[in-house]
C-alpha cells in the first residue's frame, strides 16, 4: 500500500493495475514539479554530464589508487580489480537504477521517499541513507581542500622530484599546519553557494567543467603510460595474487570502493532522480554513469602506479621489490597521501610539468567540488522536503558540515577512521534500498517505477532483474558483512573489541549509535505526530520573518503546508491499494 503525501498536486505517474479481468491504466498524483524545490534538468545531456561530474571525484582520483594499493599483494592487484568489477554489475548499477527510479517517482530525498512508498514507520530507513551520506560529506570537504592546496602549490612552487621531498611537503601540510581547516571552509562555502541556487546552477557549470576534466585526466594518463618501467606497473596491476581472494577485507573494500566510486546508495542520485523529467530513463542512466566513472578510476590507479614504478627505477635501480611495495602502501595514515605524494613527481619529469600539474590538480578540485555539491545537495533536499527554504537549508547544512569536518581537517587519523566507518556503511545503505524493494513489491517496483513509468524511452527490465535485486544483492551484502565480522573476531592481531582507527568495534559502535538515534526520532514522530507537526509548521512559517537577502519570501502562501504536515494528514486517511498485473 502507498500513503499519498501530496494530494491534488499532480505530475501524472502511470501505474499498471488489475481491474477484474481487464487491464486499465491509472494515474495517481505525485508531487508537483514546481513544489518539490529540486528543479529539473533541461536535457538528457545535462543530466548525463551533471551525474558524471557528481560521480567522478576524489573517490576516483584519490581513494581508488590508495585502496587498490592497500589490497595489492606481492604478485599483483588483479584479485582486487576482479572483485571490484563484480560489484559494479551485481551491486552498484542495480542500486543506482533503483535510486534514479525512486527519485523520479517520488520527487523527494531518501527519508520522505521511503515515507511516501512504505509509510511513516520506514522513514528512519531513508534517514540512514541520508545520515551515511552526511557523515561522508563532513570529511569530504577536507579532501577537496587538499586538492585546492596542491593546485596552489604547483602554481607557485617548484615540483618535488624525489619521494622524500614530496612526502615532506605532504606531511607538513596535512598533519602540521592549519591550512586544511581554512581550505575546508572555502570548499564548503563554495559548494553551499551552488546548492543554494539549485540544480539550475549546477547543470551549466558541469557542462563547462566536466569535458575539460576528462581531457586533462586522459592526457595525464597517456603521459604516465610513456614513463620508464610503466610496462612493469601495468603487469603488476593485472597480475593476480590469488591467496588474497580469501580475505574478507578485500571484498569489503571492493564493494565499499565501488559504492564510493559510483555514489551508489549515498542517496545523491535519488535526489538527482527527483530532477529528471519523464523522458529521462533510470535504466540507461544507471548503467552508463557507473561504467564511465569506473573507467576514470582505473585510469587514475594506472597513472599513480606507473609513476611509482618509474620513480623507483630512477632512484633505486636494482632495489628490492619489497621496498617498492612499501612506497605504494605507506603514504600517511591509511595511505591517504598516495595520490598527493606521487603525482607531483610524475609531472616534474614532464616538459612544462608545473603547468600540467597545476591543470591536473585543478581537475581534481573540479571533480571533488562537483561531487561535494552533490553530497551537500542530498542532505539539503531533506530539509527542503520538510518545508525549509532551499537558501536557509543550504546555509544550515553547510555550517554543520564545516563544523563537524574540522576534527578530520585537524587530525588526519580521524579522517581515515571516518572514511573506513562510513565507506563500509554504504553496504548497509545498499541493503536499505533492497528492503524497500521487498516491502514495496518487486513486480510493483519493476513495472510502476521503471517499465511503465516515464515516456517509454528507457530500456525495459526483464523478470530476472527482480530476482537479482531481491535475492542476489541481500545475500552478497549480508554474507560479506558476516564473513568480515567473523574473520575479524577470529584472526585479527589486535582484539576486535579494541577501539582504534580501523577496528571492527569502532565501526559497530558508530553504526549502532546512528541507528538508535534514527529509530528514536522515528518512534517519537510516530507517537507524537500531531504535536510535532504543529511545532514544525510554526517553525517553518517563521521563515517569513527572515531577511529577503537570505530567503525569498513566499508568494500567495505557497509554502503554507510542508511535507510533514501533509504526511500527517495522509496518515489519517485510508491507504490506496495497487495490485499490479503479473506478466
Amino acid at each position: 500500500s502507498i500513503k499519498m503525501a501530496d494530494e491534488g498536486k499532480s505530475e501524472r505517474t502511470k501505474l499498471v493495475t488489475k481491474d477484474g479481468s481487464t487491464l486499465a491504466a491509472t494515474f495517481i498524483t505525485a508531487p508537483q514539479q514546481n513544489a518539490d524545490g529540486a528543479g529539473r534538468f533541461s536535457s538528457k545531456a545535462g543530466l548525463i554530464i551533471t551525474c558524471v561530474g557528481s560521480a567522478i571525484g576524489t573517490g576516483n582520483l584519490w581513494r581508488f589508487p590508495r585502496i587498490l594499493a592497500n589490497n595489492s599483494g606481492e604478485k599483483g592487484c588483479l584479485q582486487f580489480l576482479l572483485a571490484w568489477i563484480i560489484f559494479l554489475g551485481l551491486w552498484s548499477i542495480q542500486i543506482l537504477i533503483m535510486e534514479y527510479a525512486i527519485g523520479r517517482f517520488t520527487r523527494r530525498a531518501a527519508p520522505m521517499a521511503f515515507n511516501h512508498l512504505l509509510g511513516v514507520k520506514s522513514t528512519w530507513v531513508g534517514g540512514w541513507i541520508t545520515l551515511v551520506n552526511f557523515a561522508m560529506t563532513c570529511y569530504y570537504g577536507v579532501i577537496v581542500g587538499w586538492s585546492i592546496y596542491y593546485m596552489y602549490y604547483c602554481i607557485f612552487h617548484p615540483l618535488p622530484t624525489t619521494y622524500e621531498e614530496s612526502s615532506k611537503i605532504w606531511k607538513s601540510f596535512a598533519e602540521e599546519s592549519s591550512w586544511p581547516v581554512l581550505l575546508h571552509f572555502i570548499g564548503t562555502a563554495g559548494s553551499a553557494l551552488v546548492v543554494w541556487k539549485g540544480v539550475e546552477s549546477v547543470e551549466p557549470a558541469m557542462k563547462v567543467m566536466i569535458p575539460g576534466l576528462l581531457i586533462l585526466i586522459i592526457a595525464a594518463f597517456i603521459f604516465a603510460l610513456t614513463q620508464e618501467n610503466a610496462g612493469s606497473a601495468l603487469a603488476y596491476i593485472f597480475t593476480p595474487d590469488w591467496q588474497l581472494m580469501g580475505t574478507p577485507r578485500l571484498w569489503i573494500d571492493a564493494l565499499s570502493q565501488n559504492a564510493w566510486d559510483t555514489g551508489a546508495a549515498c542517496g545523491i542520485f535519488l535526489v538527482y532522480g527527483a530532477s529528471m523529467t519523464d523522458q529521462m530513463g533510470p535504466v540507461k542512466t544507471g548503467m552508463l554513469i557507473p561504467f564511465l566513472n569506473n573507467c576514470v578510476s582505473l585510469m587514475s590507479g594506472m597513472m599513480v602506479f606507473c609513476t611509482v614504478f618509474s620513480t623507483w627505477v630512477k632512484f633505486s635501480p636494482g632495489g628490492d621489490r619489497k621496498d617498492l611495495l612499501k612506497l605504494l602502501k605507506y603514504n600517511g595514515p591509511a595511505n591517504t597521501g598516495l595520490t598527493f605524494v606521487w603525482l607531483p613527481i610524475l609531472f616534474s619529469t614532464m616538459t612544462g610539468g608545473r603547468v600540467m600539474a597545476s591543470l591536473y590538480f585543478l581537475t581534481v578540485v573540479i571533480a571533488g567540488f562537483s561531487s561535494y555539491v552533490a553530497c551537500l545537495n542530498g542532505t539539503t533536499q531533506v530539509l527542503v522536503d520538510w518545508g525549509v527554504r532551499r537558501e536557509a537549508a543550504a546555509v544550515v547544512v553547510g555550517v554543520i558540515v564545516f563544523l563537524l569536518g574540522v576534527p578530520s581537517a585537524v587530525n588526519i587519523h580521524l579522517l581515515a577512521n571516518q572514511d573506513f566507518v562510513w565507506g563500509s556503511a554504504l553496504i548497509l545503505s545498499g541493503l536499505a534500498f533492497v528492503y524497500l524493494f521487498w516491502r514495496y513489491g518487486s513486480l510493483n517496483f519493476r513495472l510502476n517505477l521503471l517499465n511503465e513509468a516515464g515516456g517509454g524511452n528507457d530500456w525495459k527490465l526483464p523478470k530476472i532483474w527482480e530476482w537479482l535485486v531481491k535475492y542476489v544483492l541481500p545475500v552478497e551484502g549480508l554474507a560479506l558483512l558476516v564473513w568480515w565480522i567473523v574473520s575479524t573476531v577470529r584472526k585479527e592481531k589486535v582484539p576486535w573489541y579494541h577501539l582504534g582507527g580501523q577496528s571492527l568495534m569502532t565501526a559497530l559502535l558508530q553504526w549502532f549509535a546512528a541507528a538508535v538515534v534514527l529509530l528514536g526520532l522515528n518512534l517519537l514522530f510516530v507517537r507524537c505526530r500531531p504535536r510535532i507537526t504543529r511545532c514544525w509548521t510554526s517553525l517553518v512559517t517563521k521563515q517569513d520573518d527572515m531577511p529577503t537577502c537570505c530567503c525569498r519570501r513566499k508568494k500567495n502562501g505557497e509554502d503554507a503546508e510542508n511535507l510533514i504536515s501533509m504526511t500527517d494528514k495522509a496518515g489519517d486517511q485510508p491507504s490506496t491499494e495497487y495490485n499490479t498485473l503479473r506478466n
